[in-house]
């Protein structure tokens, strides 16, 4: 099994309880640095794996040219997107925006990254988010470094300083979108029936039990999806509803990053551990790469008749309470996965957070 699989967002923060569970980074470009800043405030292992995988991904569309060879039809000309990075109770919350470097070079974007541990999903949306926002538009106008790092810090210490609640389970989240996601589909089930019929013939290596996405001792497996925002929802509840319901569906242990850009009708769901093309859809637009609900596959009957029980929980506002992919219930699906995932976190103190602190 490869060491993504094992240790990405799944930190050893119950060795230590008295370790925050709250990080704030910044990297990327901005006119204070003259090449790409001094990471700021990135300090669990997940984040510095998370800019690895990001960042990495954008310099590999640069350098191959592969925004500039699908040509301005089939490409946005920037970034400013919202993304959220998502594993059974830690959250990596993150907003990229086209910047430049103090010599006037534009191609990398900055990112503003959060990890929180343990929060429940009200925390991101009416806490951490507006905060993100205010930082971001604070180091949109900064003019130095200093500066920057001023605010970065500054929010990391606002934010922990606000009351959050870590005695809740992982798994309590509040159903940001999820109602309106599921109204939107009991009134026309047949996108969300395409998604389904996609997910079984393309994703089996990500059903519940399975561990083929992660057998290989090097690197995960990856699956990409373009659904549809949902009309009326904030950006961050479409985003969350997305990845609530793929985490119905997919075994719960796999991690879900799900990428909204603002000015887009779309939502990117990255299933497993990204590949660096797979961040070709930061700037594709859906002449390059079409929404799944769009696509008019040929539906099984057989298997529509099975979606249906997958759908039935629509019509009460509720995300499905069975997989797709076995029929099984969600629930015990969930219980079967944080048991396995448990079994890799580092249970002792000399996990990340032991040393962290320690070095500190």
């Amino acid at each position: 099994m490869n060491p993504f699989s094992k240790s990405f967002l799944n930190e050893d923060w119950k060795a230590v309880p008295d370790a925050p569970r709250f990080y704030l980074g910044a990297f990327g470009k901005h006119p204070g640095w003259n090449d790409h800043l001094d990471d700021i405030g990135m300090a669990t292992s997940s984040m510095i794996e998370a800019r690895r995988l990001l960042y990495g991904g954008i310099a590999s569309q640069i350098e191959s040219a592969a925004w500039d060879k699908a040509g301005p039809e089939k490409v946005a000309p920037g970034f400013d997107h919202i993304f959220f990075w998502t594993r059974m109770g830690e959250t990596m919350t993150g907003l990229m925006w086209s910047s430049t470097d103090g010599k006037g070079r534009a191609l990398y974007p900055m990112i503003l990254m959060a990890h929180s541990v343990a929060q429940p999903s009200v925390w991101v949306p009416f806490s951490l988010l507006p905060q993100m926002e205010r930082t971001a538009e604070m180091c949109r106008g900064a003019a130095t470094a200093k500066a920057v790092i001023r605010e970065v810090e500054g929010a990391q210490e606002a934010l922990r300083n606000k009351s959050m609640d870590t005695t809740m389970p992982p798994f309590a989240r509040a159903a940001d979108g999820v109602g309106g996601w599921a109204a939107h589909f009991a009134a026309d089930t047949l996108g969300l029936r395409r998604v389904l019929h996609h997910m079984v013939g393309n994703l089996q290596a990500f059903a519940p039990g399975s561990t083929q996405w992660c057998e290989d001792s090097t690197k995960a497996a990856a699956a990409t999806l373009r659904l549809p925002r949902i009309p009326g929802l904030a950006p961050a509840a479409s985003l969350n509803s997305w990845i609530s319901f793929m985490a119905s569906q997919i075994d719960p242990a796999i991690p879900i990053l799900g990428v909204l850009p603002r000015n887009g009708t779309w939502v990117d769901i990255i299933v497993g551990e990204p590949a660096l093309t797979d961040f070709f859809v930061l700037r594709a637009l859906p002449a390059a790469m079409p929404l799944l609900t769009d696509i008019p596959y040929q539906l099984d009957p057989e298997m529509q008749n099975r979606f249906s029980a997958t759908l039935s929980e629509l019509s009460r506002g509720e995300l499905p309470a069975i997989s797709c992919f076995n029929g099984e219930p969600t629930e015990a699906i969930r219980e079967a996965s944080v048991r396995w995932l448990a079994k890799f976190r580092p249970n002792d103190k000399s996990g990340f957070f032991s040393r962290f602190l320690k070095s500190s």
